[in-house]
């Protein structure tokens, strides 16, 4: 479907065009000219003499400065990278990529509307604006510690940057010009790491205000908010198909603690002359003013705690009746937010189901939206990478480093053991039931998915030459959901000598559900004489489809390989109400979600 941009004049300023180049991939030039300014500060160190160490003044190759060469452009790119599998955003709808969270959205035309709002929230000029401020405010805090020699007094900080006091042919002009070269890569470092803080805080802001809560939802505008789902057999919410943009976000952060590390680990090789000024063994005290020598040292690890914070905001999914909203909850009054008054779950017959049901449920999801067990191992290393970058380890000293690696390893996993504490104990103050449910209370949760799955009957029609391998995983994981006996699969039912037809015909009456597999080469396949397969009247997948639809079944096309859905005009008469019913894809990139949300499709059969 072609459609013009969503979001007319969301990109008119020229701030908002500009974080447009910031974000396009295709734009390599960018990538060169980024290596190019990150190189001249090592060639016009070396041209005016400044590279190497003279007397107790660190060169700028020595001090290990000359790494913003390759990191500014590796950096540019990362920066780039991440925020496509997060937030990719285009001129046009659809967009050659959707992002993640999108696709927890059902139907075209919500995920539009969806996606135009998105779009205005992170091209919006102040996203530009902020992370540029505070780049100037990191610099100018820095200005006086850099610039005193070149304002008359003597530098407490010899290094490159003040080389012309022990080398007067290098001069003060020259010396400051690298200064200035030099700073304006950081700058930039400084700049694109803040931007992508700022991006991913409004990308989970606008995560956690787009979940339905029914304070702030219209009537009628349900479809474009993302409906939590308490069944969902991932134990998810429903959110796992958005994975990749809340994964990727900790994996950034992880990265970013990486690139602290060695910024401090360079600036206090400078300011200390040689590693065993900092760092002894055994362990000393640390002085504040040995371990941050420059104001931007200590604010860059509070911007790395500001980071982590914007990247946990996605596990307050659980806490959103209570965000802003200082009254008393009950339980009924907290899970009721979520769902509005026809989309309280169901039991298996069709009504609602009891409220410790549904806490029952609601417990047993995680607070982070892909898994808690994810995010714990992916917040023990963010945790570990920001201890480490406190103390920069010595790697000259292996008794030292590993000491301090065990210690800080032990403090990362104690921080992520408590930060998923500190979320359950939240949930307490609404009742114990939303974190703790009773016994009795799961078991009947338990008992009713259990007794919908009995009551659930599956055939499985694919074609041997298109799909064989992927019906027989997807029969294998419904027969672990629903039970081999009410799963049908040709190639394990079917005795030797019985009449397939007429095996079919049998099954088809008895079961509730037909899937039909389509993969990419569903529609094409041909016989031996060249004749389209679909086009042959005794064609078996033919007669299993046209017989399930004649007889009322519930037909659910099931797309895989990459496999597109066929139009009416492509399938024969008998067939062609098939092109109406709606598809779901199993995607080889997150297969047991998909796996997962086809079950629950079945399940509600």
């Amino acid at each position: 479907m072609a459609m013009s941009s969503p979001a007319a004049g969301s990109d008119a300023s020229a701030a908002s065009r500009f974080l447009i180049r910031l974000l396009d991939r295709d734009r390599h030039a960018d990538l060169l000219l980024a290596l190019a300014v990150g190189t001249w500060p090592v060639l016009f160190a070396w041209l005016i003499g400044a590279h190497r160490t003279i007397g107790d003044h660190v060169g700028y190759w020595d001090s290990h400065t000359w790494v913003l060469a390759p990191v500014f452009p590796i950096l540019l790119y990362a920066f780039r990278a991440l925020n496509a599998r997060v937030i990719p955003v285009g001129r046009r709808w659809p967009p050659a990529a959707r992002p993640p969270i999108i696709e927890l959205l059902r139907g075209e035309t919500a995920q539009a509307a969806v996606y135009a709002r998105l779009r205005d929230r992170i091209l919006a000029p102040i996203n530009l604006w902020i992370p540029l401020a505070a780049s100037v405010i990191v610099h100018v805090l820095d200005a006086p510690y850099i610039f005193e020699p070149y304002l008359g007094t003597p530098s407490t900080w010899p290094s490159w940057v003040s080389m012309f006091e022990v080398a007067p042919e290098i001069g003060r002009g020259m010396n400051l010009l690298l200064v200035l070269s030099a700073g304006l890569i950081q700058f930039a470092i400084v700049f694109i790491g803040l931007l992508a803080i700022t991006l991913f805080f409004r990308h989970n802001l606008f995560f956690l205000r787009n979940v339905y809560q029914r304070r702030w939802v219209q009537v009628g505008d349900e479809a474009c908010y993302f409906q939590v789902d308490p069944k969902d057999v991932n134990r998810c919410f429903g959110f796992r198909a958005a994975n990749v943009a809340f994964n990727t976000q900790v994996r950034a952060l992880m990265i970013a603690g990486a690139a602290i590390f060695l910024s401090r680990y360079g600036v206090l090789v400078v300011n200390a002359k040689e590693e065993t000024d900092f760092l002894r063994f055994p362990p000393t005290v640390p002085d504040f003013d040995a371990l941050f020598p420059l104001p931007s040292q200590w604010i860059m690890a509070l911007s790395w705690l500001i980071a982590l914070a914007v990247v946990a905001l996605p596990a307050l999914v659980k806490l959103l009746p209570r965000l802003g909203d200082r009254g008393e909850h009950s339980v009924a009054d907290f899970l009721g937010e979520y769902f509005a008054d026809s989309a309280w779950p169901r039991d298996r017959l069709g009504g609602k189901a009891p409220l410790p049901v549904v806490a029952a449920w609601f417990a047993r999801n995680s607070f982070w939206p892909t898994g808690d067990n994810r995010a714990g191992v992916l917040f023990f290393f963010a945790y570990w990478i920001f201890l480490l970058t406190l103390v920069p380890v010595s790697v000259n000293n292996l008794a030292l480093l590993l000491m301090i690696a065990a210690a800080t390893a032990v403090l990362a996993y104690a921080a992520q053991l408590l930060t998923f504490k500190a979320l359950r104990l939240s949930l307490h103050f609404v009742d114990e039931m939303l974190v703790s449910p009773t016994a009795g209370a799961e078991r009947d949760g338990d008992a009713a998915d259990d007794a919908a799955a009995n009551d659930v009957s599956i055939f499985i029609s694919y074609r041997r030459r298109d799909t064989a391998a992927y019906a027989r995983t997807l029969s294998e994981r419904l027969s672990e959901a629903f039970s081999a006996d009410h799963v049908f699969v040709d190639i394990r039912d079917i005795a030797p000598g019985e009449d397939f037809v007429q095996r079919i015909g049998r099954t088809l009456d008895a079961v509730d559900t037909v899937v039909v597999l389509i993969g990419d080469r569903w529609l094409s396949l041909t016989d031996g004489d060249g004749r389209r397969r679909l086009d042959d009247p005794d064609d078996v997948v033919r007669l299993e489809i046209a017989t399930a639809l004649e007889r009322g079944k519930r037909v659910i096309p099931v797309l895989v390989g990459d496999a597109r859905m066929p139009s009416a005009d492509e399938l024969p008469d008998p067939l062609r109400p098939l092109a109406l019913r709606n598809a779901v894809e199993l995607s080889e990139t997150r297969w047991d979600y998909d796996i997962g949300r086809l079950i629950d499709t079945l399940r509600r059969a």
